[in-house]
């Protein structure tokens, strides 16, 4: 079931196309970066945060907790509002509402939108630079963990150890 205020296509396309999409984005952290790998434009197949568009008549605030839900089935433990950004993609334009994201745990339940997560201690070399930019700007690694210096997929076998 859609939630109120869902805008279905062509409609959404439409809209895109003519003005700026009000979106959240979620830093998550639990000691890393959660990193989702998408299955959709934009940044389609690179690890992206978690995020979403706005709904009519849903608070910032519920909109942080229903795409943290949605999109990885955690629950916040805190949500702290860090900034706005803008993403001017090729096929759309965001204004982004950053947030960071403290979470109770690490068990990550992906809808369709994504195909694999990561948790990473540091920004990934090859990282878009609009999750640079957020990186940069929620300070999630200025408080360095004691956790080793790799990434593991979560969902696959591919694991990466010192």
């Amino acid at each position: 079931m859609k939630p109120k205020g869902w805008i279905d296509e062509p409609l959404y396309s439409r809209i895109k196309e003519i003005m700026p999409i009000p979106t959240v984005d979620l830093v998550t952290h639990r000691g890393r970066l959660l990193l989702m790998l998408r299955n959709n434009e934009p940044a389609k197949d690179q690890g992206f945060t978690p995020g979403g568009r706005i709904l009519r008549g849903e608070t910032i605030d519920e909109t942080v907790r229903r795409v943290l839900q949605e999109e990885t089935g955690l629950t916040p433990e805190k949500i702290t509002r860090i900034g706005i950004m803008e993403h001017i993609w090729p096929m759309t334009h965001t204004v982004t509402i950053l947030h960071r994201v403290d979470i109770a745990d690490n068990t990550v339940t992906m809808n369709d939108e994504h195909s694999d997560y990561k948790g990473v201690n540091s920004a990934p070399e090859d990282a878009h630079p609009l999750l640079r930019q957020m990186i940069q700007e929620s300070k999630i690694f200025q408080k360095r963990s004691a956790l080793p210096e790799y990434c593991l997929w979560m969902n696959t076998d591919q694991q990466s150890k010192p």
